[in-house]
C-alpha cells in the first residue's frame, strides 16, 4: 500500500512542479525541497555549551575577530569548518529563543564556548542553534537596569562611569538577563586607585528590566549610548554566574580550585547546596572551617562560593571587634545587616580565633552570648539563601562559640599525592612547564601545605630562565632555602644530609636501630595487624661520641622526616604553652610521616616528676603530657622516636617503660683500634692526605678514652694547621696561587695537634657511664623477656 502511495504521489510533485515552475524540469522542486530540508536539519545540529571565563572568550574574540569584539558576554564561539559549510558570516544564534552574536574559531566541533554569564543567562547544557541577521534584531530606544546588591560599596559615579564605557559601543541586551562589566576594563580610573573597599571586585553586574522601542516592550534589543535611554532602577538582589575555571593564558584555562583541596569543597558544598534549594530548614547553615596558616582555608571558601553564584562578603574577626564592648556590638550587627542586603551571600569570617576577644586577650561572655543572638536575627525573612563560614587556624576555641556552628570541618596537611596535585595546579596557574620530578619533589616536602608549596615555586621559578621551564635542580635549591628559613621556627621536618659515611664505628647501635626502624616500613601489613609497635629508641653515653650523627644517618638512609628538638626550647613562660609545644611537635610529625622525632638533651624536658625546683609544676605537667602523646601514635601514623642523653638516672621512669623507651642503647667512646680507624676515615675522607700519614698509628698515639668529637677536633686542628703552612708559602711567594686542592694534611700536622688535645671525658666519668651502662642493660634484657 505505502508503495502504490509513493509511485502515484512522485509522479503528481512532478507534474505539480512543472506547472508551477515551466522553466525548470519537473524533477527539480522535489531535488530543491530535500537540499533545503538537509540545510536547515545542519543549521539545527546540537552542540554541548561549555562556559569559559570572560578573559578566555576575550582572548578568542580578539584572536579571530569580530564587528562585536567589545560584547563579550554575548558571543557564541563555534568550529570555523561548520560555519564555512553553511556560509554563514556576521550573524547570530539563538539559544533558548534569545540571539547572540556567532564567531567561527579553531576548536573542536560539537562543543562550543561560551562565557559564564551567558551560560548564566540561558540556563542550558546543549543547544540547537537557529540562525538570523543582526539587521533583524531591533535598537531599543530605552533599557531599565537595576544593579545587584553587592558587599562592595559601589558609589554612584563609579556605577555611572561604567555603564557609559560600557554601552559606548553597541551591546546585545536580552530581558531578564544579567550584564556583568569588567571593573578593570570599564573603569581603570578606579581599578587603579587600590581602594581598599574595592579589593578582590573583578565585576559589577546588572539586571535588564525592560526594553522598548516607541513604547512597545521587546524580549531583545542593541542598545548605544547616546540612541539607547538608560535608565536605573532599584537595586536587586540575584544570584551571579557561577564561575569555575581561571584564565590561564590564550590557549588554557584551569579549575578554580587547586585539585588537591577538589575533597574539602566537595564536602563544603555537599553541606551548603541543601541551604540553597530550600527555604523551609529549620536549621542555621553555619559552619567552621579548621586549618594551619596556609593550608588554603581561603581559597577553599573563594571557590565554593564562585562555584555557586554567591556573593562573597569576607572580614576578618578583628574589623569586627573593638576595645569596647558597645563598638563591637554595632559592628557585628552593622556586619549582619550589610550581609542581609547583598544576598545570596557567603559571610566568611576569617581568623575567627580571636573573635570576643578582649584587651586581655581572655574571651568575653557578653560578646560570645550577643554572637548567638545576632545569628537567630540574620537567618530569619531572607528571601534569599544566607551562608556563614567562618575559618580558624587554632582548634583552641570556646564551646561557646563552637556550639553555634552546624558541621566543622579540618583541612589537614596534604599528603604526598595531594602535594603533587597541588604542585600540578600551582604551575598551571602561573604557565610554566614542568621538567622536574614532582613525585619526588613531593617525597622531600613531608608537611608543606598549600601555601608552602606556592613559597616554593616561587624562589624555584627566581632560578629559571625566559623560557620558564622548571627543573629538578631548581626545586632542589629551592628546598634547600626554605628549609634554612623555617630552621628558626619550632618543627621544621626535612631529611637531612648525614650518610653512615659520615658515621665511624658503633656498628651494634647502627645495626639494631636499622632493624628496630626498618621492619615496621618494610612490613607495615604485619605490624598493623597485631597493633604491637616498638617506636622508642633511647641513646645514652657520654658527650661527643654521636648519638645526634646517629639519629641524622637514620633517618637519612630510611629516607624519613627528621624533627630534630632540643629539651629547653620547648619550654614557656606561660601556663599551659609548654604542653602545646609538646602537642605540636607530635602534630607535625604526624603530618610528615613516616619521620623520626629526635629529643636531644631528653633529661632536661623530661625528669622525675615530684622533685622538680618549679612552684608551678611545669615539668610534672610536659612529662605527663609527653607520655599522653607517645601512647597516642600507635596506630595512627609512623613515627618513631629517639631520644638522646648523657644522663639516663635523671629521666622519669615512666618513660623507660615498655611501649615508650623501651630500647635503650649506650653509645660510649670506640675501644677497639678498628672503631677508632673508621671514625678517622670517616672524618678524613675529602681530605689530601699526605703519603706519611697512617691512620693506625695515629690511633696508636692518641689516649684511650678518646671520643668522636675529640677525633673531629683532632681532625680540624690538623687541617687548620695545613692551611695556615700553605697561607706562609703564598705569602713568601714560593706559591703563586692556592686553592683547597693544595691543602695536604702531613702526619707533623696530626701530631702537633695532638700535643694540645685533652680528652672530654676523664676516667672517673668513664667509669660512671660504664657503670650505668651494666645496670641499663640487665634492666632492658628483663624488659625484653617480659616482652
Amino acid at each position: 500500500m505505502e508503495i502504490y502511495s509513493l509511485q502515484k504521489g512522485a509522479p503528481l510533485l512532478c507534474f505539480v512542479s512543472g506547472l508551477r515552475f515551466p522553466k525548470y524540469p519537473s524533477y527539480f522542486f522535489p531535488i530543491y525541497m530535500i537540499y533545503r530540508y538537509n540545510f536547515v536539519w545542519k543549521r539545527k545540529k546540537s552542540f554541548k555549551l561549555i562556559p569559559l571565563p570572560y578573559e578566555a572568550i576575550e582572548s578568542l574574540v580578539n584572536e579571530y575577530g569580530s564587528s562585536f569584539n567589545d560584547d563579550i558576554d554575548n558571543v557564541v564561539i563555534i568550529a570555523k569548518s561548520f560555519l564555512d559549510n553553511l556560509s554563514i558570516t556576521e550573524n547570530c544564534v539563538r539559544i533558548d529563543t534569545k540571539p547572540a552574536h556567532v564567531i567561527g574559531a579553531d576548536i573542536p566541533d560539537e562543543i562550543v564556548y561560551i562565557s559564564d554569564t551567558l551560560s548564566h543567562n540561558r540556563h542550558v547544557d546543549t543547544a540547537k542553534f537557529t540562525y538570523t541577521s543582526t539587521t533583524q534584531i531591533q535598537q531599543a530606544h530605552e533599557v531599565d537596569l537595576s544593579l545587584i546588591s553587592t558587599c562592595f560599596d559601589l558609589s554612584t559615579g563609579l556605577v555611572d562611569r561604567l555603564v557609559k564605557n560600557y554601552f559606548r559601543s553597541p551591546k546585545l541586551v536580552c530581558v531578564n538577563d544579567l550584564i556583568s562589566i569588567s571593573f578593570k576594563k570599564y573603569a581603570p580610573d578606579y581599578y587603579y586607585t587600590k581602594n581598599s573597599k574595592w579589593h578582590g571586585l573583578k565585576f559589577v553586574y546588572l539586571k535588564c528590566n525592560r526594553l522598548t522601542v516607541n513604547d512597545k516592550l521587546i524580549d531583545y534589543g542593541f542598545c548605544i549610548l547616546g540612541e539607547t535611554a538608560i535608565k536605573q532602577s532599584a537595586n536587586v538582589q540575584s544570584f551571579i554566574p557561577p564561575i569555575l575555571k581561571v584564565f590561564v593564558d590564550e590557549k588554557s584555562c584551569i579549575d578554580e580550585c587547586p585539585y588537591g583541596l577538589k575533597l574539602y569543597v566537595d564536602k563544603l558544598t555537599r553541606a551548603v547546596r541543601p541551604f540553597l534549594k530550600s527555604y523551609t530548614i529549620k536549621l542555621r547553615p553555619t559552619f567552621l572551617v579548621q586549618g594551619a596558616k596556609g593550608s588554603g582555608k581561603s581559597t577553599v571558601v573563594t571557590t565554593l562560593a564562585s562555584s555557586l553564584g554567591l556573593h562573597l562578603f569576607t572580614v576578618t574577626s578583628g574589623e569586627i571587634t573593638a576595645s569596647v564592648y558597645a563598638q563591637t556590638e554595632t559592628k557585628l550587627r552593622h556586619l549582619f545587616f550589610k550581609a542581609k542586603l547583598c544576598t545570596p551571600c557567603l559571610v566568611h569570617i576569617r581568623n575567627f580565633e580571636n573573635f570576643g576577644k578582649n584587651n586581655e586577650g581572655l574571651y568575653d561572655d557578653r560578646i560570645l552570648s550577643f554572637f548567638g543572638s545576632e545569628l537567630d536575627e540574620l537567618f530569619t525573612n531572607n528571601n534569599f539563601p544566607l551562608i556563614l563560614l567562618c575559618t580558624t587556624d587554632s582548634k583552641e576555641i570556646p564551646a561557646a562559640l563552637t556550639r553555634h556552628f552546624l558541621e566543622t570541618f579540618e583541612i589537614s596537611t596534604p599528603n604526598t599525592a595531594q602535594r603533587v596535585e597541588n604542585l600540578q595546579w600551582i604551575i598551571q596557574s602561573q604557565n610554566l612547564t614542568n621538567n622536574a620530578n614532582l613525585d619526588e619533589v613531593a617525597e622531600k616536602t613531608h608537611g608543606f601545605v598549600l601555601g608552602d608549596l606556592n613559597a616554593l615555586v616561587f624562589y624555584a621559578r627566581r632560578r629559571v630562565d625566559s623560557c620558564q621551564v622548571l627543573k629538578q635542580s631548581d626545586f632542589d635549591l629551592a628546598l634547600d632555602k626554605m628549609q634554612t628559613n623555617y630552621s628558626q621556627s619550632l618543627g621544621a621536618p626535612k631529611i637531612p644530609k648525614v650518610q653512615w659515611s659520615d658515621v665511624g664505628g658503633l656498628g651494634d647501635v647502627k645495626h639494631e636501630i636499622i632493624r628496630t626502624v626498618n621492619l615496621p616500613l618494610q612490613h607495615p601489613e604485619l605490624m598493623r595487624s597485631t597493633g604491637l609497635r616498638r617506636s622508642g629508641i633511647l641513646l645514652y653515653g657520654p658527650p661527643g661520641t654521636g648519638k645526634t650523627l646517629i639519629a641524622k644517618a637514620v633517618a637519612t638512609e630510611c629516607n624519613l622526616c627528621f624533627l630534630s628538638v632540643k629539651g629547653p626550647e620547648l619550654l614557656n613562660m606561660y601556663v599551659g604553652q609548654s604542653e602545646q609545644n609538646v602537642r605540636e611537635v607530635f602534630e607535625k610529625a604526624r603530618d610528615a610521616a613516616p619521620c623520626i622525632i629526635f629529643f636531644d638533651e631528653l633529661d632536661s624536658l623530661a625528669p622525675n616528676r615530684g622533685i622538680s625546683g618549679d612552684s608551678g609544676g611545669v615539668m610534672d605537667r610536659v612529662v605527663s603530657q609527653l607520655l599522653a602523646e607517645m601512647d597516642g601514635l600507635h596506630g595512627l601514623a609512623t613515627v618513631f622516636i629517639i631520644g638522646a642523653t648523657n644522663r639516663p638516672d635523671l629521666i622519669d621512669p615512666a618513660l623507660l617503660r615498655p611501649g615508650r623507651f623501651d630500647k635503650l642503647l649506650y653509645v660510649g667512646p670506640c675501644t677497639d683500634t678498628e672503631s677508632k680507624i673508621g671514625v678517622l676515615k670517616a672524618l678524613t675522607r675529602k681530605f689530601r692526605l699526605a703519603d706519611d700519614v697512617d691512620l693506625g698509628g695515629i690511633v696508636e698515639i692518641c689516649p684511650t678514652n678518646i671520643t668522636g668529637a675529640d677525633f673531629y677536633g683532632l681532625c680540624s686542628l690538623a687541617w687548620s694547621s695545613s692551611v695556615r703552612r700553605l697561607i706562609e708559602t703564598v705569602e713568601d711567594g714560593t706559591l703563586q696561587k692556592s686553592s683547597s686542592d693544595d691543602v695536604i694534611v702531613t702526619l707533623a700536622d696530626f701530631r702537633s695537634a695532638l700535643a694540645g688535645l685533652k680528652p672530654s671525658i676523664k676516667a672517673e666519668d668513664l667509669v660512671y657511664f660504664e657503670k650505668l651502662q651494666r645496670e641499663y642493660s640487665a634492666e632492658a634484657r628483663i624488659k625484653n623477656k617480659m616482652l
